[in-house]
């Protein structure tokens, strides 16, 4: 019996020997958690992220909630990467969660990710000592469903032209470079998702040589790597080009989207 009282009132203050608020059931306000992420897709404007808090025990009266923006210790802006819809939440009585919205803007995001700090400010209810600080990591996301278009193109042997369609693939993380060389012959890449390295098999281009027939392509001898940039929208391919008598060495082909 001893044991059991101690603890109960040890586990009730704090280090200096005051009560804990943490532990009396009052209404004292926390984040539900401490992070969180969010990614804008590419030609969407923007992406709402909403942010949970509670309170210990349910409310009595209307009480309102700020959400604060920590920004000496944040590397997002308020205003150019996010906006805070509705920056003041009321708590009715009887009610124990809220949530405020934040607003990420395609304008002012990167791949890059930025970070932007928030806490709980209330004139009516106190904060506990955990989950005071929220963190948001943001940054603008691409993939294959807003990169395919339209195309220019800087071919390393076929020169240079304007219009060529990519198109994603009948296969997972592939896309199809639509009547690349020659009208009927599609080139298939395949890419990483997570890398952006591409890989391809040799496929014929569908141009024929007057003295050596028809040209292929390969990935170049070298071993150099070919990517895509989902955001920038761009394609750099190292191809090799041959025919059965020969090749015309590695080149580098560049799409760079509309």
């Amino acid at each position: 019996m001893f044991f059991a009282a101690f603890f109960s009132v040890f586990s009730c203050v704090d280090d200096e020997g005051l009560p804990n608020p943490d532990y009396d059931k009052g209404s004292y306000l926390t984040f539900a958690k401490s992070e969180g992420t969010a990614g804008v897709l590419a030609g969407t404007n923007h992406f709402d992220y909403v942010i949970d808090y509670e309170t210990i025990a349910a409310v009595s009266g209307s009480h309102d909630v700020k959400l604060v923006f920590d920004a000496a210790n944040s590397t997002a802006v308020e205003g150019t990467d996010f906006q805070i819809i509705n920056a003041t939440d009321n708590l009715a009585s009887g009610e124990n969660t809220g949530k405020f919205t934040i607003r990420v803007l395609e304008s002012g995001m990167t791949p890059i990710a930025k970070v932007a700090k928030f806490k709980l400010q209330s004139a009516t209810i106190p904060n506990t000592s955990f989950r005071q600080d929220f963190t948001l990591s943001m940054s603008l996301v691409c993939n294959a469903a807003t990169f395919v278009g339209l195309f220019d193109v800087n071919n390393g042997l076929f020169g240079s032209w304007s219009g060529q369609s990519i198109v994603q693939g009948p296969d997972p993380n592939t896309l199809l470079l639509k009547d690349y060389i020659e009208v009927g012959y599609d080139i298939k890449l395949t890419y990483d998702p997570n890398s952006g390295n591409i890989t391809f098999a040799p496929q014929q281009t569908g141009y024929l040589h007057p003295s050596y027939g028809m040209i292929s392509m390969k990935m170049a001898v070298s071993g150099a790597a070919s990517k895509v940039d989902f955001c920038a929208r761009k394609v750099t391919l190292n191809v090799n080009y041959y025919v059965n008598a020969g090749s015309f060495g590695d080149k580098v082909d560049t799409l760079t989207g509309i």
